[in-house]
């Protein structure tokens, strides 16, 4: 059995990490829901640059390179705490869509809360 994080599992940490930005701007999922919107994933790029071990403590950080008004492309980065070394990277566009799965605008507010993470 492999002692490192599967690799389908970092998704999930940038999910997760990805999730606490946007509660921290004031737009956590229950905020989202209540607009009757949702951020789909429509893209995704990984590179794994070396293995993430169970326990081990790590840090992501995250950019928007692009902000578009139905749009978001985060780029996320994980480092591992211990040695400060850049495990992997993920590039992820969402677009904003309603329950119906059309496309929509953005909230303006939100849009400006973003574009202080513009890279």
């Amino acid at each position: 059995m492999g002692q490192g994080v599967y690799h389908g599992n970092y998704f999930h940490l940038f999910e997760l990490a990805r999730e606490a930005l946007l509660r921290d701007l004031g737009f956590g999922y229950p905020e989202l829901v209540a607009r009757q919107m949702h951020l789909a994933i429509v893209e995704t790029h990984c590179l794994y640059r070396q293995p993430v071990r169970y326990d081990d403590q790590i840090e992501i950080f995250t950019t928007i390179p692009i902000l578009k008004s139905r749009s978001i492309q985060f780029h996320q980065q994980l480092f591992l705490c211990a040695t400060g070394k850049l495990a992997t990277e993920a590039r992820l566009t969402t677009v904003s869509i309603n329950f119906t799965g059309k496309s929509i605008p953005l909230p303006p507010e939100l849009r400006q809360k973003l574009e202080t993470f513009l890279k």
